[in-house]
């Protein structure tokens, strides 16, 4: 490739292909000999093109119900003696998703959930070889939503696997409010039975698996901080480990950008500081779009002692109807000293995006500090 050739990024769409369509087919095919390629691929690949990857997800699915047999024992068999080799003992960033662990995989996680609830033990069991190749996620939370006790019975056997795919799987699946996948109601409003899992997973000696713990607890926090925060309180109890540290740092970041006061004791930040604002400035007081904001802040400390400052801005963006929204902008992590001037500068470029509108009038900025607003400032937008 030159130099000035641009490399196309894969979309995730791509994960399902002509390529790994043909691939899986001819995996089924070495595995039971009436499967018709032929018919598999005519099923799938003529949509294919003008589809998004969920849509390709229960294509592929749709048409592994035509192909394979009627029934699902049969039918699930195969698929499981067609899969590709395990992945390799670290996460999923390296795989290539186009290829036999790839996306490909969550069409067959897709049959599984579609058509084998009626066959608990044997769906546990291909679930249990589909995750070690790509992840079962999504498709298992089926599972919990129609037999829930048995399904937390069968991950509660499996947060002691061998496998750090296998218990990432435990803690990914019950996420609430997992990403483009279903939710789970109950588990928003109680997630109780989740916790007694994590509280198994916490000190996974797997980054991988204690990363989903964290990004559990982040889902369960938006809907319940107070019980997030004392079940980390509660972990941290004795001296924490690093990786507990981390753990709870990454739980607790959504909680944190909020100025949730509970989750920033947690992690060492004082709520009561001796602190004065001598200066807070935004400007200029008309900006036009396309140019800077900037910050100007000045603190004083009249602690005895260091104390750790989390220090953000709250800019509060003008609305199609008039209205403000806040958004919190991270600015500085900071220790200051006994009697000691912190002087800090900001430009923030308020420049046309794709993910936000912008609309001329008054925009209000806050100084947050370890949660707390300490002083404001206004500019005019000129759109």
């Amino acid at each position: 490739m030159s130099k000035t050739e641009v490399k196309t990024p894969v979309l995730m769409r791509d994960g399902i292909s002509e390529v790994s369509v043909h691939a899986l087919a001819l995996r089924l095919k070495s595995n039971w000999k009436p499967f018709n390629i032929g018919q598999f691929e005519q099923l799938i690949l003529p949509p294919l093109p003008d589809l998004g990857l969920s849509e390709r997800i229960q294509l592929v699915r749709q048409a592994l119900k035509e192909a394979l047999p009627d029934d699902f024992r049969k039918a699930v068999s195969i698929m499981v003696d067609s899969l590709g080799p395990e992945i390799p003992e670290h996460g999923l960033e390296n795989i290539d998703v186009a290829g036999p662990n790839g996306f490909i995989v969550m069409s067959q996680t897709a049959y599984v959930a579609r058509y084998g609830l009626e066959y608990f033990d044997l769906s546990m069991a291909a679930f249990y070889q589909m995750t070690r190749r790509f992840s079962a996620e999504g498709s298992i939370r089926y599972f919990i939503l129609q037999h829930e006790q048995q399904t937390l019975k069968q991950l509660d056997s499996w947060v002691h696997d061998d496998n750090f795919h296998v218990r990432r799987l435990v803690s990914e699946c019950t996420r609430p409010r997992l990403p483009w996948m279903i939710r789970l109601p109950e588990y928003v409003d109680n997630p109780a039975p989740v916790l007694k899992l994590l509280n198994k997973l916490k000190e996974d000696p797997s980054l991988y698996v204690r990363r989903s713990v964290a990004n559990n607890l982040n889902d369960i926090a938006k809907d319940n901080p107070a019980l997030v925060t004392a079940t980390l309180q509660r972990w941290n109890k004795k001296p924490p480990s690093k990786e507990m540290a981390w753990l709870t740092r990454h739980a607790l970041r959504t909680l944190v950008k909020q100025g949730n006061p509970e989750a920033l004791t947690l992690l060492g930040y004082p709520q009561s500081i001796k602190l004065s604002v001598e200066q807070f400035r935004a400007g200029p007081k008309r900006l036009v779009l396309g140019n800077e904001l900037k910050l100007r802040i000045k603190l004083v400390s009249s602690e005895k002692k260091p104390v750790p400052l989390m220090i953000d801005f709250v800019l509060h963006h003008m609305k199609a109807n008039g209205k403000l929204r806040p958004k919190v902008f991270k600015l500085a992590k900071k220790m200051i000293a006994p009697g000691e001037v912190l002087t800090i500068e900001k430009r923030h470029p308020m420049r046309p995006i794709t993910t936000r509108k912008y609309y001329s009038g008054r925009h209000e900025v806050e100084l947050q500090v370890n949660g707390k607003i300490i002083a404001s400032d206004s500019f005019n937008l000129q759109v």
